[in-house]
């Protein structure tokens, strides 16, 4: 016995740090066999119980992982994230009750922090669309109560319940949102087929183009993100001046990362005009307007952005639900009627010059509808 003990002291460290490493390389199968083994050698190692957990999680097996962040929240009750974790594998296997109740409990034992408030929003959402808004209303209106000032709070609760004073989403949400989401963002929207910033490019490519335009151009990126705008377009134009607008800093840091925009600028979209000293060639926007329900301020601002005859090359997700205007959606985003973009462009004082009905993502499962546009001052 005691030899066998003596050999788990030294090959459990060594076994671990193994593990780790794998784990740290997102080498998630190798690091669950080493992981396991450990747990062979001795059941209560605590780390390896609970980044076994985590890479089932990760790589997809959410009945396992459950089974295992049950085990790890036995130990370690009060660490919201291990319930966060649970939250989300329960409700991956269609358990909705169960996974709520963790994703609250995240929410209350982490004092309303928000990345919980967040998983907590994302879960209502997802198990809306599966059993329908009557089944999460009372969930909603419970975290209302609790949590009224929280910007994730606000916002989830007016997707669910109509509120036509909410033209647009609360800053500090879509700020907090992309800032968590900022490490990922590239890599998910790959998963999710989003193709409007290589579309936009290469809308201001067909029309610079027959415009033969030779001077260099000086192009806005509003609401930048990552980036993945602006790549494609120094691709197209590699001597344009670009520049770029967000709210999230640390989405700024990740468009900074890939070289391409001659200034980053971290603003609210509608507050960034004045920052600027002289006008634009074209303003670009890909999938911001899904943040904004009234748009005749941010239409206005990019038309007095602009030079003679500039262009705005943007997206609109499209409204299949009603007959209004824009309406808030219980994922949180906008959706604008075409009849409301078009009557908007014009009272702004732009001419449509092209625009087309296209796939601009997945939610999930569904594809999502909407519309890109290129409109030229007048």
């Amino acid at each position: 016995m005691f030899d066998f003990l003596l050999g788990n002291r030294f090959l459990i460290p060594k076994l671990l740090q193994k593990a780790n490493l794998l784990y740290e390389k997102e080498k998630f199968a190798e690091a669950s066999k080493l992981y396991q083994k450990i747990l062979q050698k001795d059941a209560n190692h605590f780390a390896a119980l609970a980044n076994l957990a985590v890479s089932y999680f990760e790589l997809g097996e959410y009945e396992k992982a459950a089974e295992k962040f049950y085990l790890v929240i036995k130990k370690d009750y009060n660490n919201p994230w291990w319930h966060n974790y649970l939250s989300q594998s329960l409700q991956k296997q269609g358990k909705f009750p169960e996974a709520l109740d963790e994703g609250w409990l995240a929410v209350t034992l982490s004092n309303g922090a928000m990345e919980h408030q967040l998983n907590l929003a994302y879960t209502l959402y997802e198990v809306s669309d599966e059993k329908g808004k009557e089944f999460v209303l009372p969930q909603i209106k419970k975290w209302y109560e609790k949590y009224p000032d929280n910007a994730v709070c606000k916002q989830c609760y007016k997707s669910f319940f109509y509120d036509k004073n909410f033209t647009r989403s609360e800053a500090e949400y879509v700020e907090n949102l992309f800032d968590i989401f900022a490490p990922d963002f590239d890599a998910v929207l790959s998963e999710l087929e989003y193709h409007s910033p290589q579309l936009i490019s290469d809308y201001l490519s067909e029309y610079f183009n027959a415009e033969k335009k030779t001077s260099i151009l000086r192009i806005l990126d509003l609401g930048c993100g990552s980036g993945l705008c602006g790549k494609y377009i120094k691709e197209n134009f590699p001597d344009c001046k670009i520049f770029g607008v967000d709210i999230s800093a640390q989405m700024l840091k990740q468009a900074e990362q890939k070289g391409i925009y001659d200034d980053l600028i971290k603003s609210d979209i509608q507050d960034c005009f004045a920052k600027f000293d002289s006008s634009f060639n074209a303003v670009v926007s890909s999938d911001v307007f899904t943040y904004f329900g009234a748009l005749d301020q941010i239409f206005s601002a990019v038309y007095n952005a602009l030079d003679s005859k500039g262009i705005f090359v943007f997206t609109i997700t499209k409204n299949i639900i009603n007959n209004m205007d824009y309406f808030l959606t219980t994922s949180s985003r906008f959706i604008h009627s075409e009849k409301y973009i078009t009557k908007l462009l014009k009272d702004t004082n732009f001419s449509t010059i092209k625009k087309e009905e296209i796939c601009l993502r997945k939610e999930g499962d569904k594809d999502v509808y909407g519309y890109i546009i290129t409109a030229q001052k007048m």
